[in-house]
């Protein structure tokens, strides 16, 4: 399995579920996707295979530490570009968070630090 729009995005859930609740169960990420429970229980084993979690059945769902590294790289790019077309551009704000989670795995990792520093220069004048 390799890193694809779809893992980001569990990754990037799992991360967030768990640093709002301290766990993260595969209902959580089914409601928190809106997505079927045997579709993200199919997705948690495959994770699981490549590495990317640790879960038991009905159990807790946990990142290995490369899990939670793209889960967070994947988490960092959303804020930059939901900040950037929230407050810079006026996007509203819904459809801000909407459109930086597409953005967010097609956008490179130069662009997204250029990005930033840019937003850190207008924040600083």
């Amino acid at each position: 399995m390799k890193q694809t729009k779809a893992v980001e995005d569990y990754l990037e859930s799992i991360y967030l579920l768990t640093k709002l609740n301290g766990y993260t169960r595969v209902r959580d990420i089914a409601r928190f996707l809106n997505v079927k429970l045997p579709s993200v229980t199919e997705i948690i084993k495959k994770l699981q295979e490549e590495g990317f979690v640790e879960h038991t059945p009905y159990g807790e769902i946990k990142l290995t530490d490369e899990g939670r590294r793209i889960g967070l790289e994947t988490w960092n790019k959303h804020k930059i570009l939901y900040v950037f077309l929230k407050d810079y551009l006026d996007v509203e704000d819904e459809t801000a968070f909407k459109e930086a989670c597409l953005i967010e795995h097609t956008v490179s990792e130069e662009t997204v630090e250029k990005l930033q520093k840019f937003l850190e220069e207008l924040k600083n004048r």
